[in-house]
Formats: structure tokens, C-alpha cells, sequence
């Protein structure tokens, strides 16, 4: 119970104090997972207050010019037809959005370095070709041939 509620605190804070980017990667979750905890404990030097893989989110506390601010990363399953995906969503309570998004973005580079290239995605499903339109003097189904007879045509008299 205590979880939801430290996680409903972070993310429902007001939007002025707490800012809020995201960063979509073509990589599974769980491959990204073990990652990005990595990242913000070693690279990043935050202390992670709770994690749950299962449920896919990090709190944590970054200390900066000796205040120390809330944060969480969440991992949220992107997947569509074309394959594996996964977004990144940061939230630092009281900083700007540029330092999640440059935090996101160091965080993108260190998938790439310790996981390569992201696997190839399946190539987007083309639109079915359309049928084309019947030929205006051709009758349509349910309407009747004009019976008149057309100029020099006698034999419909």
C-alpha cells in the first residue's frame, strides 16, 4: 500500500513543481530494465529509494548544489506490430524538464553503448490497394440500360 502511494505522490504532484519527459526506445523493456537502474545508480550517482522490475519503475533522490529532489523512471511497454518498444518516463520534482530530458538522453546513449543497435523492426504494414472506380457508361448494379435508341441506331424502335 505504502508503494502506491509514494508512486501516486510522485506522479500526481502538481504539474508547476514537477516537470515530466519522455523518450521512446526501440528496445524490449527487459533488456532495458537492468540498464537504466544501472545507469542512474553508477553513471548518474542518484540513491534509489524503491524499485520494482515486475511493475517496471525506479524512484530515487538526486542530490544538486546540496538540495536533494525526488525523481522517478518509469518503464512502460511500448510494443506494436512492428516489434519491441519501450518509454521512458522521468519525473524530478522542482527541475526543469532539460534535466530529465538531458538525463534521458544520456541514459538512450547508454542502451545503445551497453545493448548495440536495436533490433531491425518489421517494416509497416502497406495500405491495401484500392479498387478502382467502374467506367461511368458502364451500368451499375440494380440500374437498368437506357432502353431510348441512340441517334442512327433504328433497331430499337
Amino acid at each position: 500500500m505504502s508503494r502506491l502511494l509514494i508512486i501516486a505522490a510522485v506522479l500526481l504532484a502538481p504539474a508547476i513543481a514537477t516537470a515530466r519527459s519522455e523518450k521512446t526506445l526501440e528496445y524490449p523493456a527487459a533488456k532495458v530494465w537492468p540498464t537504466a537502474v544501472r545507469f542512474l545508480r553508477v553513471n548518474e550517482g542518484v540513491k534509489i529509494t524503491e524499485k520494482d522490475a515486475d511493475a517496471g519503475y525506479v524512484l530515487f533522490e538526486l542530490s544538486d548544489e546540496g538540495k536533494t529532489y525526488q525523481g522517478a523512471l518509469e518503464l512502460v511497454i511500448a510494443d506494436d506490430d512492428q516489434g519491441p518498444r519501450v518509454r521512458l518516463v522521468m519525473t524530478i520534482e522542482d527541475r526543469p524538464s532539460y534535466v530529465e530530458a538531458a538525463m534521458l538522453n544520456r541514459l538512450e546513449r547508454k542502451v545503445k553503448a551497453d545493448l548495440g543497435a536495436a533490433p531491425a523492426r518489421k517494416p509497416k504494414p502497406a495500405d491495401p490497394p484500392k479498387q478502382p472506380e467502374p467506367p461511368a457508361s458502364t451500368p451499375k448494379d440494380g440500374d437498368k440500360p437506357d432502353d431510348k435508341p441512340k441517334d442512327g441506331d433504328k433497331s430499337k424502335v
